[in-house]
């Protein structure tokens, strides 16, 4: 009986139980608030666009989310995959509520900006996770340069968007509002992260290939 009662509780507190949890309550927020912003915009071409906004935000974050939740359900780098979550969740409901109330705080900008980021760099460390499975010497160092890469990429860019000046909106990366980078010094490593980024990413799908023959 109690080892039953022990089992059932370490279910209700597994990796996937609290992933769907996460995903559900942040789409539950963003849903909500991006009704009310539609139904509070001033004319119906406002509506629109803030629903379209709101739309791509959710699809966009959307492929971390799926990522994670598959890697969640193998088993596979569960502790990364909720990490992606939480950013994707802070991202998506970051970004509603600034569409809603049309915030321009540069801390809040900043946050919502650096939750994207990881979001984007979830989705491509989540998604190697997914494609590939090292076992070959070959592959399992590329896998893990690839990871590397991502990490350092992000690291930089939280910096570089921590440390930037002028306003700093959840849109800045589209419109140009990081006016200032305050250590330029860090934009060519953060150009070598991303370019061994990608040709470790996709050198480690070719390699997890062959040792499948």
């Amino acid at each position: 009986m109690v080892v039953s009662e022990v089992r059932s509780a370490a279910a209700e507190r597994s990796p996937i139980r609290i992933g769907v949890f996460m995903t559900l309550a942040a789409l539950g927020f963003a849903a909500l608030i991006g009704v009310i912003a539609v139904a509070d915009a001033d004319s119906t071409g406002a509506a629109v666009g803030v629903g379209a906004g709101a739309a791509f935000t959710v699809f966009i974050a959307g492929g971390t989310i799926a990522c994670a939740l598959a890697c969640l359900v193998h088993r596979r780098s569960e502790m990364l995959a909720l990490g992606s979550l939480a950013v994707s969740a802070l991202a998506i409901d970051l970004s509603v509520l600034a569409i809603w109330r049309d915030i321009h705080d540069d801390t809040y900008g900043k946050l919502t900006v650096i939750a994207a980021v990881w979001t984007l760099f979830g989705l491509l460390m989540l998604g190697l996770v997914l494609a590939v499975r090292p076992r070959e010497q070959l592959a399992r160092a590329l896998y893990l340069g690839a990871m590397v890469a991502a990490i350092v990429a992000g690291l930089i860019s939280t910096w570089l968007i921590a440390s930037a000046g002028g306003e700093v909106t959840p849109l800045s990366p589209f419109f140009g509002g990081l006016t200032s980078i305050e250590d330029e010094s860090l934009l060519r490593p953060l150009a070598v992260a991303l370019v061994l980024l990608s040709t470790l990413w996709f050198g480690a799908l070719a390699a997890s290939r062959l040792e499948r023959r």
